[in-house]
């Protein structure tokens, strides 16, 4: 098994200011030496993490903001598991994923990636029919036909262990977790137990496909160490939105694991005030002038193991679901969340957010890529980490100790 490779704090290692050095006092459990690259780019590791991570964790899977309303279901392939989920949400808000698959001979059910619930869900091959609110069979042409070796009644769509979370959808993929969702999330969960989600309505989404491991991408994302130095959309943001020192070095605010998951924090530089048009020096999220969300920073980004991210900037959420799809091969689900806007100075503001977002991304998926090819050509059998990058440790001793099981 690939493993943190590191030592035990020495004496001498707590011999500095802890104000620039804090981390590694406070979370002496991370260790402090490098990581092995195998991990980004072993097959053998990948297959450990799909079998015993992805297949046995509670993973996300969308939100209620990808159905249409009550009584809507949609589609959601996850090729990483090699399956199709049919996730409906009934007439009273309770949602259920369902194997997108008949049980006639297995064809593929709903094709359609969303809409409205029709009283069936009718397979396009020979016309087997569920109902839409239980996925129970109901319809089976010509049916006396058939030497059922079971009741027709039990072979109705197959459920997938479904819970959800202040509106975030997560499935238990083999459905064997010992735990619920909420003893999942653990702290995170209480921690963003009464947060007002429902202020927040989706608005945009891209899907970025990335030649990268899933944990390079979201190690890139899990740091803010790179922001002034990567190219020049993170450079202008880097002018106020994140706090920085007298080199101008970004520095978090505050760091916590929270069982499975983490949080850190930035805060804004004093200089980087509201103007008529947003932010001063330009932030990627709207800001409509006071802040309506409880938020300790102006920036918080949680991870929620394994490969969701949960951010908030100023009056806006953004959401990440990074999926592996092989080795080397990652989509990157972003979503964009912002108040609903009430005029049109605000509609223009979310449109220049979500363009100069994209562009921030384009910045980032390169920086992936590039990543991955440095790993890829084994110069390097480790690579260091920093204090500013605490929370990629983190991540990763979570999942070795998550693998280690």
């Amino acid at each position: 098994m690939t493993e943190l490779q590191e030592r035990p704090l020495l004496e001498e290692d707590l011999d500095y200011d802890t104000t620039t050095r804090r981390w590694a006092t406070a979370h002496p459990e991370l260790g402090t030496g490098a990581i092995s690259t195998e991990r980004f780019i072993s097959p053998e590791h990948f297959e450990r993490e799909r079998n015993e991570l992805f297949r046995k964790t509670w993973v996300n899977i969308g939100s209620r903001h990808d159905f249409s309303g009550l009584n809507s279901f949609f589609v959601r392939d996850i090729p990483l598991l090699g399956v199709s989920l049919l996730v409906v949400q009934d007439a009273e808000g309770k949602v259920q994923a369902y194997h997108n698959v008949c049980s006639h001979r297995g064809n593929k059910l709903i094709w359609e990636k969303n809409g409205a619930c029709p009283k069936l869900f009718a397979c396009r091959f020979h016309g087997w029919g569920y109902r839409s609110t239980d996925g129970a069979l109901t319809n089976v042409p010509d049916e006396d036909q058939f030497y059922f070796q079971k009741d027709a009644g039990e072979l109705g769509l197959v459920p997938v262990r479904t819970e959800t979370w202040n509106g975030f959808i997560f499935i238990n993929p083999d459905g064997e977790s010992p735990v619920s969702l909420q003893e999942h999330l653990g702290p995170l969960g209480e921690r963003l137990a009464d947060f007002p989600f429902e202020k927040l309505k989706l608005q945009y989404r891209y899907d970025v496909p990335e030649k990268a491991n899933w944990k390079v991408a979201l190690d890139a994302q899990n740091e803010i160490y790179h922001v002034p130095m990567l190219a020049p959309v993170h450079r202008f943001l880097a002018g106020g939105a994140f706090h920085t020192n007298d080199d101008g070095y970004t520095r978090i605010h505050d760091f916590q694991r929270l069982g499975l998951h983490s949080v850190y924090t930035s805060e804004s530089d004093d200089d980087f005030e509201d103007t008529a048009s947003g932010k001063t020096n330009t932030s990627a999220h709207p800001n409509y002038g006071a802040l309506q969300l409880p938020l300790e920073t102006p920036f918080s980004f949680h991870v929620v193991f394994p490969n969701m991210v949960l951010a908030f900037f100023n009056n806006s959420m953004f959401t990440y679901n990074i999926w592996p799809i092989a080795v080397d091969q990652t989509v990157w689900e972003i979503r964009l969340h912002y108040l609903e806007p009430t005029n049109l100075a605000e509609k223009v503001i979310n449109e220049q957010a979500k363009c100069r977002f994209r562009d921030l991304l384009c910045e980032d998926q390169a920086g992936h890529e590039a990543l991955q090819a440095g790993l890829t050509s084994r110069a390097r059998d480790l690579f260091v980490l920093g204090e500013q990058e605490v929370q990629i440790r983190a991540f990763h001793k979570t999942l070795d100790d998550y693998l280690a099981r």
